[in-house]
């Protein structure tokens, strides 16, 4: 309770989109058709406010810059001919602490999850799947005038004309935030490196290398730009002179200083998760939990997506509230007024197969905008 409330007071309402002509300026304002709020902010302040409302809840402990490196499974003492496991969990974290005596875990460690990699039922279905397309990320302290209303999102297009002859194989996304600033976000198709073969991202890493960098798997180190003198930034230049020719009011309006803290990232990758057998068949049905219910994924080490439609942190926190819905539904048909590790199980296993069918559409629909 009050989550939605922090978020609100710490964010920017987002009532509208606009659609801007990069070559006139002219904008066109496209009210939200949804009754609910939309809500811009960064991850930093979307934590803070979640680590708020958390404080106050009975027996949590907040750790912070410390990660799961892998969760096992505890095995009873085999002096009397029980081997096997007990079903509880011993989490490990990266500091070296060592949680035993667990009876779940919900695995919310992001696209490279070290608690999905501990269980093969899990990571057995998960796959890394590269997209077309990639992005030029650059934030600016002061957002420029022609895009300072908080209200909404910016969405900057080359011009079109009668015969197609203009390529639109690129478009830019800028998001004021809430100190003042803008964020933009210009997303390429790959068709664009014929024109401009210095926006080439870095390759992908390779198969046995995937997953090593975390999230820095996702940028291109080789082509960041650094923050030397302007004049002697062959990238910022390039990107200077292709947006003056392609986008002349956008590149009027925005600041050269944006360009020189600008980062080329790698093709995006989202996660599809495909059901296996222990026999390597395929199943009909993915699920987000172990077969014993005792493990679920959410957010990013469950269903992680391209930024094409901004839907991943809303997908994330859904899903979230949709586990806990499936234990309090579980409860219910029990009559239950406090949870048991039975119901708990048979909440993780419910969450674990009904949530996929809501959320493998969305991803497929974004990852489909990459590829475009």
């Amino acid at each position: 309770a009050g989550c939605l409330e922090s978020v609100i007071e710490a964010g920017n309402e987002k009532l509208c989109n606009y659609f801007v002509d990069g070559a006139t300026g002219d904008v066109q304002t496209i009210p939200r058709r949804e009754a609910t709020p939309g809500i811009g902010l960064s991850r930093p302040q979307l934590v803070e406010c979640i680590e708020n409302i958390a404080r106050d809840c009975p027996l949590v402990t907040l750790r912070r810059g410390v990660g799961v490196s892998r969760v096992t499974e505890e095995e009873m003492d085999d002096s009397r001919g029980e081997g096997g496991v007990t079903g509880q969990l011993t989490v490990h974290l990266g500091d070296g602490t060592v949680i035993s005596g667990v009876t779940h875990v919900v695995g919310a460690d992001g696209k490279w999850s070290k608690v999905r990699q501990s269980f093969p039922s899990l990571d057995s279905q998960a796959k890394l799947v590269s997209c077309t397309g990639f992005g030029i990320l650059m934030c600016g302290e002061s957002a420029p005038e022609a895009f300072s209303s908080k209200d909404g999102t910016y969405v900057i297009f080359p011009p079109k004309d009668e015969d197609n002859t203009i390529p639109q194989d690129f478009y830019i996304i800028a998001s004021p935030l809430t100190n003042g600033g803008v964020a933009l976000a210009m997303v390429c198709s790959d068709s664009i490196t014929r024109r401009y073969p210095w926006l080439k991202p870095e390759a992908d890493p390779k198969p046995k290398d995937v997953g090593k960098g975390g999230w820095k798997d996702e940028t291109s180190l080789e082509k960041k730009l650094l923050l030397d003198d302007f004049t002697k930034n062959d990238l910022s230049k390039n990107l200077d002179k292709m947006l003056q020719e392609t986008v002349p009011a956008f590149h009027a309006a925005v600041d050269k200083s944006f360009y020189e803290n600008a980062r080329i990232n790698r093709r995006p990758t989202w996660l599809q998760m495909s059901a296996t057998n222990k026999d390597g068949g395929r199943t009909e049905e993915v699920s987000y939990s172990t077969e014993s219910g005792n493990v679920a994924l959410v957010g990013d080490a469950a269903h992680a997506m391209t930024a094409s439609m901004g839907e991943g942190g809303n997908c994330a926190m859904e899903s979230a509230v949709k586990l806990v819905d499936a234990v309090g539904c579980i409860m219910k048909e029990k009559g239950e007024t406090e949870c048991t590790v039975d119901t708990m199980n048979a909440g993780f296993l419910k969450y674990g197969v009904s949530r996929p069918k809501d959320v493998q559409p969305i991803q497929e629909m974004s990852a489909a905008r990459n590829n475009k």
